[in-house]
């Protein structure tokens, strides 16, 4: 049986769903919102910085540990590092370690593929920070499937791989083809094809939804490093998410997929009132203890980096 709490976040939703009717910036300032209703975890430090000219917060409980690259989700839309602060400040307390939340450029003023460019130039600036080996992807929903576009986008452009990958109900095919649309829509208090539509579009602006930079399930994910993905059984994308293991696993890609029972889109948001959401992220924290390292400076590699064409100043 569901939790009290779970029904209680679940009612919550049902009874307040998305205004698509409304302007972006509406989107916007309700997603913010959860900047005002839940506060970070007692020793974490956060400070505005900026990777490679974008604007990013650095989450910081412990600076000599693995660095994690979060990129929030939103649907290419909304979203911001205020809204999912506390999302990369419980996984940087959690995991004993530190989080740059990246503000990426957000349809529609800028479409596709402006989000994915961002990731990069901010990536290429880590690279000269912290060095290639200590860098790890983490996000959640469109952020969730910006991680893929970019560690395939980095390994084409000659980057070093992140040293991991954690994909939190992510949003790997911007179409809206799966069964799950069909199968899961009366028990998704949030998706539907509409919901995926409404964003989808303002993102791609007429682009195609197969074009692997958009949609990473249909990108080449040979080589990818160690991947964990989390999605929950009630969501819309639960199909998707299966799709993108599946996909990574017959690449030889090594990659764990976790299934909530009971869990609706990136419940993670809610884990100061939802057991469930610091579950998970308590599971993510230990698959970055796994997979990154305490990091080293390598001071050798900053020239290597900051040459790079693409990087922003």
């Amino acid at each position: 049986m569901p939790s009290a709490e779970l029904e209680a976040v679940v009612a919550q939703l049902r009874a307040h769903p998305l205004n698509l009717s409304g302007s972006e910036q509406q989107l916007r300032t309700r997603l913010d919102g959860f900047a005002k209703m839940f506060s970070v975890p007692p020793g974490v430090e956060v400070a505005t910085t900026r990777l490679g000219g974008i604007a990013a917060e650095h989450v910081v409980a412990d600076a000599s540990g693995p660095v994690v690259l979060y990129l929030h989700g939103g649907g290419y839309v909304t979203g911001s590092p205020s809204s999912h602060r506390h999302v990369a400040a419980l996984i940087a307390k959690e995991a004993s370690a530190q989080a740059y939340t990246l503000d990426y450029s957000l349809a529609p003023e800028a479409p596709f593929p402006a989000a994915l460019d961002d990731v990069l130039a901010a990536y290429r600036a880590l690279l000269v920070k912290h060095g290639d080996a200590n860098i790890l992807f983490a996000g959640d929903s469109a952020g969730g499937g910006l991680i893929f576009a970019a560690a395939i986008a980095a390994r084409a452009q000659g980057l070093p791989s992140p040293a991991a990958l954690v994909g939190m109900s992510p949003w790997v095919n911007l179409g809206t083809e799966s069964e799950s649309f069909d199968n899961l829509v009366s028990v998704d208090p949030t998706l539907s094809r509409e919901v995926v539509a409404y964003f989808s579009s303002r993102y791609l602006a007429g682009q195609s939804p197969t074009d692997p930079r958009a949609s990473p399930l249909f990108g080449d994910v040979t080589g990818l490093p160690p991947v964990l993905i989390q999605v929950g059984d009630r969501e819309c994308f639960f199909g998707d998410a299966v799709r993108m293991h599946q996909t990574l696993v017959s690449a030889g890609v090594d990659s764990e997929l976790s299934v909530w029972k009971g869990m609706f889109h990136v419940w993670h948001l809610y884990w100061p009132i939802l057991s469930e959401g610091r579950e998970a992220i308590a599971r993510i924290a230990g698959f970055i203890a796994a997979h990154g390292r305490v990091q080293t400076v390598l001071v050798e590699k900053e020239e290597q980096w900051a040459d790079c064409s693409l990087a922003k100043s």
